[in-house]
C-alpha cells in the first residue's frame, strides 16, 4: 500500500448525512493510515446553530483514522469558499489530497483506488485529478480520461490544484474566445458554460464548474473508474446547491478497480455514452428557457420583451409573458396601510445573502455585487461617478455620507477611479449591518455608522450620496427637509423612481424569489414635489437616467422612469 494522502472532509448542518459519510470511510481498510481533516462551517443564522453543533459534537468524535483534526469556522464560509480555502490549504501542506464533502457515501476499495491512481499518475503534468464517481452508465472501460475536473469524491495534488482560477469572467471569456463553448458541453449534452455563467452571475456559488472549467482550459485531464466507488445521498432537497433527484443514484462498486498506466486522453467512446446520457436526462426546452427567464428577471428589470419576441418561438413567449407580473403593487394612503399588505422581510436572511456576496468581492471571486446578487462585471453609473469627481475636484478631496449603503457597494464600484485621490466612504445603515461592516469591511477609506448624527460627529462629509434608498423610508419627504437643514455642500441621488403629476404613489413591492422573498412598501416620487424641497437651498447642476432601470410599470398603468441628481448647495447658503 502507498503512503496515504490527507483527507479533507467538509461538513455543515447535516448530522445524519455526515455520519454516513465517515462510516463509509471507515469501512476502507486504509482509513486507520490515513489523516482525516474536517471543515466545519459555522451557521448563517441563529436556527441552523443547533444542527451545526450536532455535527461538531459528532466530527470530535470520530475514531479509527491515523489522525482527525476539526477546523472549525468562526463565520459561515459558504460551500465554495469553504472547499477553495480547505483544499488550497491542506494540499500546500501535504503536496496531495482526497476531497469529500458530507453527503457522499464511500465503496471500501474507495481509498485503494485515490492513492494508487494519485501515485501512478503524481509525475504527468497533464492529469488535473482522479474521480470516485462515474454516472450509471454500462459499457465503460476499466479506467479512462476525459477532459477537465469533476467535484463528488476526488483527489489532486498540489501543482494541479495551482491551476485553479477561480475568476468565472476570465473562463468564460478564454471558452469564448476559442470557441470551445460546444465541446466544453459535451457537443451540446450538458450545460456546463450556463452553469459557468449562472455562476457569474451569482446564481449559483459553485466552486465545481470553475475548477472543471480551469482543468479544461490548461489541457488537463480527470480520471475516471468503470463503476462508482462514491454515491451521492445528498440529492434529497437537504443540500446547498442540489435540488431533489434521482438521476445520479448509483450502486457503489463492491469490487476494486484495477489500475494501470494508460495514454493521458480523451476516450471517445466513454465520452459519447455519456454524452447520450447527458441527453436522456435532459430538461424540455420551455423549462429551460422558463429558468433561463427567471435568472435573466433579477434585479426588478423586465428584459422579456422587445427583440425577445424575434428569437422565442411564440408558444415559449406566451409561457414566458404569462409568468411576468409587477413587482409594484397599489395606490395606498399611508405608511401603515401598506405595512399591512407587505410580508415584511428576514434582514437576518437578507444580511447573509448580502454578506455572502460581498464576501465573493473581496476574495476576487467576483467583481462586483449590488443588493445580494452578484455581477460578471462592474456596472457604472457615470453620472454619479462624475459628480463624485466633481464634487472631489470642489474641495480638494472627496468625503462622502452614503446613506443606505449596505456593505459598501457604491464604494467599492467607484474605488478605482477614487483610489489615487484623498477620499473617505462613510456608510450609514441599519445596525447590523454596520455589526458586519466594521467586522470584516472597515479600510481606510470605508468606514460604518448606524446614524447620520453618528457619523456627523466624527466626520464633516462634503457630499451626501443616496441610491436607491429614499422610496423605503417611511416619510421621504421629512428626511429630506432633515438632509437639507444639515448643509451638505453636495448632494447626489441616484435611482430614484419619478411618475408624473403632483403627488407621490405609495405602492407594494415584492421581491422576486431568485434573490430572496420579501415584500414592503415602496415609494413612486413626484419630480416637482421633490424639487420643491431641494430647490429652496440647492441649484440641480445635472438630472440623468439611471444605469440600472429605465422603465417600470406600477399594476401595469402607471409609467415610471429611474432618474438621478445632482445638487449644489446655492452660494447664498454655502456655510462650509
Amino acid at each position: 500500500m502507498v503512503n496515504s494522502a490527507p483527507i479533507c472532509l467538509f461538513v455543515f448542518n447535516r448530522p445524519d448525512h455526515t455520519n454516513r459519510t465517515v462510516e463509509a470511510l471507515l469501512g476502507n481498510p486504509e482509513a486507520a493510515e490515513t489523516d482525516l481533516i474536517v471543515f466545519s462551517d459555522a451557521a448563517r443564522s441563529p436556527d441552523e446553530a443547533a444542527r451545526v453543533d450536532e455535527v461538531r459534537r459528532y466530527v470530535r468524535g470520530i475514531t479509527g483514522f491515523r489522525s482527525l483534526r476539526v477546523v472549525e469556522r468562526l463565520e459561515n464560509f459558504g460551500l465554495a469558499r469553504s472547499i477553495i480555502d480547505g483544499v488550497t490549504t491542506v494540499v500546500n501542506q501535504h503536496g496531495r489530497v482526497i476531497v469529500l464533502e458530507d453527503d457522499l457515501v464511500t465503496s471500501p476499495h474507495f481509498l485503494r483506488y485515490m492513492n494508487e491512481a494519485l501515485a501512478l499518475y503524481a509525475d504527468i503534468a497533464q492529469v488535473a485529478s482522479i474521480h470516485g464517481y462515474i454516472y450509471p452508465v454500462d459499457g465503460l472501460p476499466e479506467t479512462f480520461f476525459l477532459k477537465g475536473a469533476d467535484c463528488w469524491g476526488w483527489a489532486t495534488w498540489k501543482d494541479r490544484w495551482s491551476k485553479f482560477n477561480p475568476n468565472g469572467q476570465e473562463l468564460l471569456d478564454q471558452l469564448r474566445s476559442k470557441k470551445l463553448e460546444r465541446d466544453f458541453d459535451f457537443d451540446g449534452a450538458y450545460p456546463y458554460t450556463q452553469m459557468l455563467i449562472d455562476q457569474i452571475e451569482g446564481m449559483n456559488n459553485s466552486w465545481a464548474i470553475r475548477w472543471h472549467a480551469s482543468a479544461y482550459l490548461a489541457g488537463m485531464y480527470t480520471l475516471y473508474p468503470r463503476r462508482p466507488l462514491v454515491a451521492n445521498i445528498g440529492n434529497d432537497g437537504s443540500g446547498t446547491h442540489c435540488d431533489a433527484t434521482n438521476q445520479y443514484d448509483v450502486k457503489i462498486a463492491r469490487e476494486p478497480i484495477l489500475l494501470k498506466s494508460q495514454p493521458v486522453q480523451v476516450d471517445k467512446e466513454a465520452r459519447t455514452m455519456i454524452a447520450e446520457y447527458f441527453r436522456s436526462i435532459r430538461k424540455s426546452f420551455p423549462n429551460r428557457v422558463l429558468r433561463r427567464a427567471a435568472i435573466l428577471a433579477k434585479s426588478f428589470k423586465i428584459l422579456l420583451r422587445g427583440s425577445m419576441k424575434l428569437i422565442l418561438p411564440p408558444i415559449v413567449w406566451e409561457l414566458l409573458r404569462s409568468r411576468h407580473t409587477s413587482p409594484w403593487k397599489g395606490d395606498f394612503a399611508t405608511w401603515d396601510e401598506a405595512l399591512g399588505q407587505a410580508t415584511g422581510y428576514d434582514h437576518r436572511l437578507i444580511l447573509e445573502k448580502v454578506e455572502e456576496a460581498t464576501d465573493a468581492v473581496f476574495q476576487g471571486l467576483a467583481p462586483y455585487e449590488r443588493d445580494s446578487v452578484i455581477f460578471p462585471e462592474i456596472e457604472y453609473s457615470w453620472p454619479t461617478l462624475a459628480g463624485l469627481l466633481w464634487s472631489a475636484a470642489l474641495h480638494d478631496e472627496l468625503n462622502v455620507l452614503d446613506f443606505g449603503g449596505s456593505l459598501g457597494s457604491s464604494y467599492r464600484q467607484n474605488v478605482r477611479f477614487l483610489k489615487n485621490l484623498p477620499h473617505r466612504w462613510n456608510v450609514v445603515e441599519q445596525p447590523h449591518l454596520v455589526d458586519v461592516g466594521r467586522r470584516k469591511y472597515r479600510h481606510d477609506g470605508l468606514y460604518f455608522y448606524s446614524t447620520i448624527d453618528e457619523c456627523l460627529s466624527q466626520q464633516t462629509p462634503n457630499t451626501f450620496f443616496c441610491s436607491s434608498t429614499l422610496q423605503y423610508l417611511s416619510n421621504p419627504e421629512l428626511f429630506l427637509n432633515d438632509v437639507v437643514a444639515r448643509a451638505f455642500p453636495v448632494l447626489i441621488f441616484d435611482r430614484l423612481s419619478i411618475i408624473q403629476g403632483d403627488r407621490h404613489r405609495l405602492t407594494v413591492q415584492t421581491v422576486p424569489e431568485h434573490i430572496y422573498r420579501a415584500s414592503y412598501p415602496c415609494w413612486f416620487f413626484s419630480e416637482q414635489r421633490l424639487l420643491k424641497i431641494l430647490s429652496r437651498d440647492y441649484e440641480l447642476i445635472e438630472k440623468f437616467e439611471s444605469y440600472i432601470k429605465n422603465e417600470t410599470w406600477i399594476d401595469g398603468e402607471v409609467r415610471s422612469m429611474d432618474f438621478g441628481y445632482i445638487f449644489r448647495r446655492r452660494p447664498e447658503h454655502r456655510s462650509r
